[in-house]
């Protein structure tokens, strides 16, 4: 092994140290957890028994896990969609040269610099059925005639309801900042040629945009779509701030019942094998991501 290699390895060590203790065996140990009885309050009575799949029986003939699952998916997805629409607008916006741009990107990406706890906190009060200003506003604008109950609301349409929407809504303004600088740096990646290109033929805002920016911007949303699906499927600060998973369990998602089952009802061996099932979702993203990568790159 020559100086430089030797030197490279011992550069990225601690990094992989901390990873391989603080990632992997947290997730191997888990996962060997979800196939044990593992609960704590009969942990000294009982001891901790060999189950095989039982848990994962347990929790999947569980309607209240299944609605969870449904959520989770349902959130992540209008989550990602109004996020990136956002995002692919706002970003177009930016990347234009005009007077008072630098106010607009400051307006624009400062939720990245409010943690998601804070920025959960702001919003339960923003969306308090009593104190909402924006319930204020509606009912001085003459759109409403009571207030709406953004967060207590269990009233369903379908899968959806208006906490789901609500949460969803600051889990899209929450991530917005992340999104809209992945795009503004592939927006600025695309040659100008080509739009110059695009206008000699008489193509318009939409032609351009469909057929010019849309094509050059496939990797880095391939890319972004990816990280935003492992992302939400994991996702649990918000929901279990603003929420909790309520009301009714219209809210939660698979992070915030793998939490309570765990540390609320000492359920140790469900909350794991709940922690599989988000595991083989994102391995599943994961999977599909690198067959679409490696399906491209042999065009």
């Amino acid at each position: 092994m020559s100086e430089k290699n030797l030197f490279c390895y011992l550069m990225v060590a601690p990094a992989l140290f901390l990873t391989l203790i603080l990632g992997v065996y947290p997730m191997i140990d888990t996962m060997i957890i979800s196939f044990q009885d593992y609960d704590l309050l009969t942990l000294q009575s009982g001891g901790v028994n060999w189950v095989g799949i039982d848990n994962y029986s347990k929790i999947l003939a569980d309607e209240r896990f299944v609605q969870t699952i449904w959520q989770t998916v349902w959130m992540t997805v209008l989550a990602i969609l109004f996020s990136v629409s956002a995002g692919l607008l706002l970003a177009q916006i930016i990347n234009v040269n005009f007077k008072g741009r630098g106010i607009l990107r400051t307006v624009v990406l400062s939720p990245w610099f409010v943690p998601p706890v804070t920025a959960s906190a702001i919003w339960i009060w923003l969306l308090n059925t009593n104190a909402s200003p924006i319930n204020q506003v509606l009912m001085d604008w003459g759109l409403i005639d009571s207030n709406i109950r953004f967060l207590a609301d269990s009233t369903t349409w379908g899968p959806f309801n208006i906490p789901m929407l609500s949460v969803v809504a600051v889990r899209s303004w929450n991530g917005l900042p992340i999104i809209i600088i992945f795009l503004l740096a592939g927006l600025q990646s695309i040659p100008k040629s080509l739009y110059e290109a695009a206008d000699m033929d008489g193509a318009g805002m939409f032609q351009k945009f469909y057929h010019v920016t849309l094509p050059m911007l496939r990797p880095v949303l391939m890319i972004l779509l990816a990280l935003l699906f492992l992302g939400g499927f994991g996702h649990f600060e918000m929901n279990y701030v603003m929420t909790g998973g309520g009301p009714r369990n219209l809210t939660n998602v698979l992070a915030v019942w793998t939490y309570q089952e765990g540390f609320q009802f000492l359920r140790y061996g469900k909350a794991a094998a709940a922690s599989g099932i988000i595991l083989l979702m994102t391995i599943t993203i994961s999977i599909f991501y690198l067959w679409v990568e490696s399906k491209d790159n042999r065009k």
